[in-house]
């Protein structure tokens, strides 16, 4: 479908007499898109680049201020015929470079205008940050000396060799991360507490500073092999949600050659990371729990890990991923194209624009430039939401300020720019009544679907997996371990799960049998001829029958080394690893005997959701293990707490410091005191799906239904319950 270009355009007469040029230092270089020829401006004192066409590059090409604005376009369409820029494209080509300061005009007074507008440029920039504070920028230092004085040594990561290093780094960690896997998850559940805050920020900042300067190596080095370009001039802090975290400018990868390579300082960063978290996966392994380097070594496999899988890799959020997806796909600035061809799409397809340009340069770009967009969006928003939610829950007034603040600037501007383009663009001057209409028509949908449709309603709460029948196998008496059943394992009543021995009590249980048979043989004497002593016989009688008591608690003590089960269940133990060979003393726990033949979730909720849990929940729940969407657990309510609630935790595991989701009192020596009183409901579980699924002790996620309604009420209740809890109310 041929696209409407408007060969002239009214404002010609503003510019086509100017003499403009390219400034002195403005660099131009040619690069490959899917198979077309770009020309790239780089403005090397500030960092900037611009993309050009043939026909544009050609344009341009012919400003060299001596010719007007106008000869410069005849000629160029005697020579590009339909190809070239049109009037109105001219005049916007004009206006971007000027814009980016890369253009030299002899306007009068044009050094006033450049400083003015670079006023206004800095003034605009400043209230980006102002409107930005959740992702805010501020370079610290220019790093390119440093890092010209040790690219030979570090650009070697970034090599063949560089990627077998890499890669034997990262077999080694999971190697040695996955003797303990099952201690590295455990570990998992205590890494938010408050007592682990400073090991993790400690990681996040060592992880982040090597990831960035990943980048700047990598950018470096492969500069250097492209001819000198590479340079990276900033570096800095970014307050990620007013977390301070480091950053570096490594935009002049552009300018290399090969998409592969630009791949390669994208995924840099990422390269290293997951190579420092392979190295903290094997110091985690061998050193003691307890100790600071332990401590941070786990840290830093979870920074690694989490950061690299949720954010960086990410190609929806701004950050390694996307770059990366954005050379490798060869569409620059993908973002910004992708709204734009969505703003094509409705202006071409709803509001019936037919002048509207599509950004897409090629056919199969469309679909990657509406994928991105939509997806992107929607999670744009949800992630802001996230956050905006998460400061509000932490610093209530602050995340009000910023919700304010957001509102403004996501809703109300964007909305009233809307707003006057409907009204007054004259793009739309001859479809103003379709578009309204339209408009008009999906905020009706969009308001109704949010305020009148009914949505599936729910609350999710904490709970950890009870089974009723439960016993606790403890040492019966001090010894050496000699052989232990495998954790996981089925026994019956009876099946023998630990034997030791002790040489102690053996030799003297030995010893005492001995001197019983002494002791009987000499009675046996006593009664026998000659001697006929009854008295004595009497006497001997007695001191065998205290002997016999002595030996029969000692058999007790030996009998103690071999534990058997008391009833049917599942062995569950975390330490039978490692109990070979290991003195245990009498009373230790060793683990215990699950039945799952009946198994209850008891769960906490809080103040603010338990009234309507009360009142509404339904008698059917889903119970579903944290970080395992496979898994779910049908449950059925049994009752609930009293109504005034309760302030002691089944476990420590849900209290806020080991990690779960209830505050707790820091005096409190077992840490189930809570803050604030709750309320237990006891749920109970299918028995099949829980013995294969939910092990004793388990943190779970109970999920409670409630009565369908709209999202906009759901919504409203949410942000009510958080002024209550802030407030108390």
């Amino acid at each position: 479908m041929s696209i409407n270009r408007p060969t002239f355009s009214d404002s010609w007469y503003r510019v086509a007499e100017l003499r403009p040029a390219l400034r002195p230092g403005v660099q131009i270089h040619r690069r490959h898109y899917r198979g077309k020829t770009w020309h790239v401006v780089q403005d090397p004192s500030g960092n900037q680049f611009f993309r050009l066409n043939d026909s544009a590059y050609q344009f341009i090409g012919l400003l060299d201020g001596r010719r007007t604005v106008a000869q410069a376009w005849n000629a160029c369409n005697e020579t590009a015929g339909d190809s070239a820029p049109t009037q109105g494209e001219a005049i916007s080509l004009l206006g971007q470079l000027y814009t980016s300061n890369l253009l030299h005009s002899d306007l009068a007074g044009d050094a006033e205008g450049l400083f003015q507008r670079y006023r206004k440029r800095r003034i605009k920039q400043t209230q980006g940050y102002l409107m930005n504070l959740l992702f805010m920028r501020i370079p610290l230092l220019n790093p390119d000396r440093f890092l010209n004085r040790w690219v030979g040594l570090f650009g070697k990561l970034f090599s063949t060799w560089g990627f077998v290093l890499w890669a034997m780094i990262i077999a080694a960690g999971f190697a040695f991360a996955g003797q303990r896997a099952g201690d590295l998850v455990q570990r998992g559940q205590g890494v938010l507490s408050p007592s682990n805050l400073p090991a993790l920020y400690a990681a996040l900042i060592l992880c982040k500073v090597l990831h960035e300067f990943a980048h700047a190596f990598a950018c470096k080095k492969f500069g250097r092999d492209a001819g000198g370009r590479g340079e990276v001039h900033q570096m800095g802090v970014m307050f990620l949600v007013f977390m301070p975290m480091p950053y570096v400018d490594a935009s002049s990868s552009w300018m290399l050659g090969s998409k592969w390579r630009r791949a390669v300082v994208g995924m840099a960063g990422m390269f290293v990371e997951t190579a420092v978290g392979a190295i903290a996966a094997i110091i985690w392994s061998i050193t003691s729990a307890g100790t600071a380097v332990n401590a941070l070594a786990y840290n830093m496999i979870f920074v690694a890990g989490v950061s690299t899988l949720l954010f960086n890799i990410n190609p929806l959020l701004r950050y390694d991923g996307y770059y990366i997806l954005s050379d490798l796909l060869e569409i620059p600035n993908l973002s910004q194209r992708a709204k734009d061809y969505i703003s094509y799409l409705v202006k071409r397809y709803v509001y019936g624009v037919r002048q509207a340009r599509t950004p897409a340069r090629a056919a199969n770009e469309r679909y990657w430039l509406a994928s991105y967009g939509v997806a992107a969006g929607i999670y744009r928003v949800f992630i802001c939401t996230a956050i905006l939610l998460f400061i509000a829950d932490k610093l209530f007034f602050l995340g009000a300020v910023l919700a304010v603040g957001a509102a403004v600037a996501w809703i109300i501007t964007p909305l009233g720019r809307f707003l006057h383009y409907l009204f007054f663009s004259a793009e739309l001057a001859r479809v103003r009544v379709r578009a309204l209409a339209a408009s008009a028509g999906v905020f009706a949908v969009v308001i109704g679907s949010l305020t009148a449709v009914p949505a599936d309603d729910h609350i999710k709460v904490e709970g950890v997996i009870h089974p009723v029948n439960r016993s606790y196998i403890h040492a019966g008496a001090d010894g050496f371990v000699q052989s232990v059943l495998e954790s996981g394992s089925m026994v019956q009543p009876g099946t023998t799960i630990v034997t030791s021995h002790n040489p102690d009590i053996e030799a003297r249980l030995a010893e005492l049998r001995f001197e019983h048979e002494e002791l009987v043989a000499r009675r046996r004497m006593a009664l026998s001829p000659p001697k006929n002593d009854p008295r004595t016989a009497m006497q001997l009688a007695e001191q065998i029958e205290a002997h016999a008591r002595i030996i029969e608690h000692e058999q007790r003590k030996f009998d103690a080394l071999s534990l058997a089960s008391s009833q049917a269940g599942m062995w569950v133990s975390p330490i039978t690893h490692r109990l070979g060979g290991v003195y245990l003393r009498q009373g230790d726990l060793i683990g215990e005997v699950v039945n799952f033949d009946e198994v209850i979730v008891k769960t906490a909720a809080g103040q603010d959701s338990a009234a309507l849990l009360l009142e509404e929940a339904a008698g059917d729940v889903e119970i579903r293990v944290r970080n395992r969407p496979d898994i779910q657990v049908a449950g059925r309510l049994l009752d609930k707490s009293p109504s005034a609630g309760i302030d002691r935790l089944p476990t420590p595991a849900m209290g806020y410091g080991a990690g779960g989701s209830m505050r707790t009192d820091p005096k409190d020596e077992y840490g189930t005191k809570t803050a604030e009183r709750f309320f237990e409901f006891r749920i109970a579980c299918d028995p099949r799906q829980a013995a294969r699924n939910l092990p004793a002790e388990q943190r779970v996620v109970v999920r409670f239904s409630l009565p369908r309604r709209p999202l906009a009420a759901q919504w409203y209740r949410s942000v009510l319950q958080l002024v209550q809890k802030r407030f108390h109310v």
